[in-house]
């Protein structure tokens, strides 16, 4: 069990660390962003929206990963994120559009197409297991799993005092609560 809260606040902290910074660094050298945007193999609308989306989109997902109760928004944006840049990386790998820039910033633009691909599934899988291990968490703390559990225990509790004890339906008939 302690191994899987490590493994979570590593994975909370790794993620916090790729999105914030990279957005981070698309807000601080915009218009180099914008133009490598612009000069991807999709429309220049296309580009111009997702200049001005994607910044403020990955701050918002390494802001997510914050707060407790909105870890599963962010675990799953940045999921459904990595799984648009692996594709997309991907295509770019198979050439399918020729020699493209990389609009990624930081680190990331020194690195080649084929490293770059490897990176993006590895953050890929680390957003997944994060995600898996949210959904774990809240199916745990889940109300209904609460209330299982108490009623479990409430059984049990019941079946050790109940040996001379009236029950539950026998207060509830009981000529006093009849009154009442």
């Amino acid at each position: 069990m302690k191994a899987k809260k490590i493994i979570y606040q590593i994975i909370l902290i790794t993620l916090m660390a790729l999105w914030i910074p990279i957005s981070l660094d698309k807000f601080i050298n915009y218009e180099l962003f914008k133009s490598a945007m612009i000069q991807q193999p999709f429309s220049d609308q296309l580009g111009m929206f997702l200049a001005y989306t994607l910044p403020p989109l990955e701050l918002a997902v390494g802001l997510l990963f914050i707060m407790p109760k909105t870890r599963i928004w962010a675990f799953s944006l940045s999921s459904l994120m990595m799984l648009v840049f692996v594709a997309y990386v991907g295509l770019a790998v198979l050439k399918v559009w020729g020699k493209i820039p990389c609009g990624c910033g930081l680190v990331f633009h020194q690195l080649g197409w084929v490293a770059h691909l490897w990176l993006n599934m590895g953050f890929l899988v680390v957003s997944l297991l994060g995600l898996w291990l949210e959904l774990a968490i809240l199916k745990h703390h889940s109300p209904v799993n609460r209330i299982i559990e108490n009623n479990a225990s409430d059984d049990i509790t019941s079946l050790q005092v109940n040996s001379g004890s009236p029950t539950a339906r026998e207060l509830k008939t009981s000529p006093r609560l009849q009154k009442e």
